[in-house]
């Protein structure tokens, strides 16, 4: 019976070793852990320096719902974010639209339109062609809004680039004004538009409605804060309405404003169109059309791509994107080459824009990579001293359609 007692003893330990030994393979082994980090490519220290630049973090989840332990499985969080760590997009987060948030709420239309008898009737027929030209600048929109927040500026300036081009980038009148917000060469230039051979800011849009804007900001305090006096001096010119308000107060006009100083056929026209998308854009159901979708969050990020990648068809490969979206979010090249003399980036779709950063990580040395983030008002230029000899062209001749 002690023999028998001492041989159950020694077959029961072996059976504990044996089973300890399991226990520990199924945890936490480092070989095996960093064996399967490899091959998804997240271990290698050069590809971790190029997951955390592009802020994308892991998590390692199991399964303990069976009695034997599932795969770990890794998720990727995909959250893009500019170099001041501000949140541009995340694919987890469940965003609201556009046209329900702060950015397009009626506070932020500050101009109270009313449309006359004559206008509604004009905005009836522009109506036809609002979604169009949407279509076309839905990816602007959210950076468009923001801006004009950021510049405590009226929503409605929103439907200037609808007036001027519907939102067409490579526009062109025969005024030789140029973009979605049809700038002639001479007034773009002057505030800070630049043309190459292989870049024309004229096109792109973040650079001319930077341009834009700060023009309009311009025209608004050269012209007695009036916005209705600013529209018509954009399409006419300063001078020519400085002119007019002259006359007007030589005449015994002392209420000034757009309808009450000598304006051309055409300057009215203009003023009228841009109330009535102002409308169609603010109130869209009351004309039997609507806003593109477009979700309450960045459209894009600029990604610096000099030295790495050299053009739009290379960056179409590498994330995704069709190459006709990169185009049209990036009218300013040229050509498909992205080699230029100033370095412009590439506006990428966000939820696109991981793939293209981690592909340029790894083609640079480790701790090279600078990644940029999608433009902001506070990079803006000032507006230029001499820009009150400024005028512009007509841009009745912009094909709208």
């Amino acid at each position: 019976m002690g023999l028998m007692k001492k041989a159950y003893t020694v077959f029961f330990c072996s059976i504990l070793a044996s089973l300890a030994l399991l226990t520990g393979c199924s945890s936490e082994n480092n070989s095996s852990k960093h064996a399967y980090n490899d091959s998804v490519g997240v271990a290698k220290s050069q590809d971790l320096a190029a997951a955390d630049r592009a802020s994308s973090s892991t998590e390692v989840t199991s399964s303990e719902d069976k009695q034997d332990k599932a795969p770990l499985t890794i998720a990727a969080a995909n959250v893009v974010k500019n170099e001041s760590g501000a949140v541009l997009y995340n694919p987890n987060e469940k965003y609201g639209s556009l046209w329900k948030s702060d950015l397009f709420n009626d506070s932020r239309f500050k101009l109270k339109i009313k449309l006359t008898a004559s206008e509604k009737k004009e905005a009836k027929i522009l109506a036809r062609s609002f979604e169009s030209h949407m279509e076309r600048g839905k990816y602007f929109m959210h950076y468009l809004l923001s801006e004009l927040k950021a510049r405590d500026l009226p929503a409605e300036l929103a439907a200037i680039p609808l007036v001027e081009s519907g939102f067409k980038l490579r526009a062109k009148s025969h005024a030789n004004a140029h973009g979605p917000w049809q700038f002639t060469r001479r007034t773009g230039k002057s505030f800070g538009l630049t043309v190459t051979s292989s870049y024309d800011e004229f096109y792109d849009f973040i650079a001319s409605t930077e341009a834009s804007l700060t023009y309009l900001e311009h025209l608004y305090q050269a012209l007695d804060k009036d916005w209705e006096l600013a529209f018509v001096a954009y399409n006419q010119g300063e001078f020519g309405v400085k002119k007019s308000i002259r006359r007007a107060k030589a005449a015994g006009v002392t209420k000034i404003n757009a309808r009450t100083i000598p304006l051309t056929k055409t300057a009215r026209t203009y003023l009228a169109r841009v109330r009535c998308y102002a409308d169609i854009l603010h109130h869209p159901e009351a004309y039997g059309v609507e806003h593109p979708e477009v979700p309450d969050h960045a459209a894009f990020k600029r990604v610096e791509v000099a030295g790495s990648v050299t053009s739009m068809k290379e960056v179409a490969k590498i994330t995704g994107v069709d190459i006709e979206t990169l185009k049209h979010l990036n009218a300013g090249y040229l050509t498909d080459s992205l080699k230029t003399n100033k370095d412009h980036g590439l506006l990428v779709p966000v939820e696109n824009v991981l793939k293209l950063e981690t592909a340029i990580a790894m083609m640079q040395p480790k701790g090279q990579t600078q990644l940029a983030e999608q433009p902001s008002s506070s990079t803006r230029q000032p507006i230029d001293p001499n820009a009150t000899s400024i005028t512009r062209g007509k841009t009745q001749d912009v094909a709208l359609n």
